[in-house]
């Protein structure tokens, strides 16, 4: 019951994840180079995990940690989201944006989807030799 909770709590944070990106898209372009990279990660990530649901291979489905992480990924960048939104007052333009702290954020972001990447790799490809 809980792997299959985890499982589709994964699949909804991606859509929230994507939802995110799209919220912060004119600080990622006012980031320069930063921004760049935290979205050519966040389309691997998704790209990722659509991978994971078009394998149908049950042991992303049972990892409950592996979905963990997925949802952790995207309530931080939610956090973010809400900072931005509430604390800098993006509607004002009485306030500055400090971009460091964005920029920081997107390179601990980038190093997660890194890390998440890598790990389903890996996984798959011990699924694979496993079943060999």
């Amino acid at each position: 019951m809980l792997k299959k909770i985890a499982y589709y709590l994964r699949l909804i944070s991606v859509v929230l994840f994507v939802i995110f990106v799209c919220l912060l898209l004119g600080v990622v372009f006012n980031c320069g180079t930063f921004g760049i990279s935290f979205l050519v990660m966040c389309g691997l990530f998704v790209l990722i995990n659509i991978f994971t649901v078009l394998s149908r291979k049950d042991i992303y489905k049972e990892l409950v940690s592996y979905n963990l992480i997925s949802f952790a990924l995207t309530f931080y960048l939610g956090i973010i989201v809400v900072k931005l939104y509430t604390d800098y007052r993006a509607h004002s333009t009485m306030y500055m944006i400090n971009y460091d702290y964005f920029k920081t954020n997107f390179i601990i972001i980038d190093l997660v989807i890194l890390g998440i990447i890598l790990n389903t790799l890996f996984i798959y490809f011990y699924d694979i030799k496993k079943e060999d």
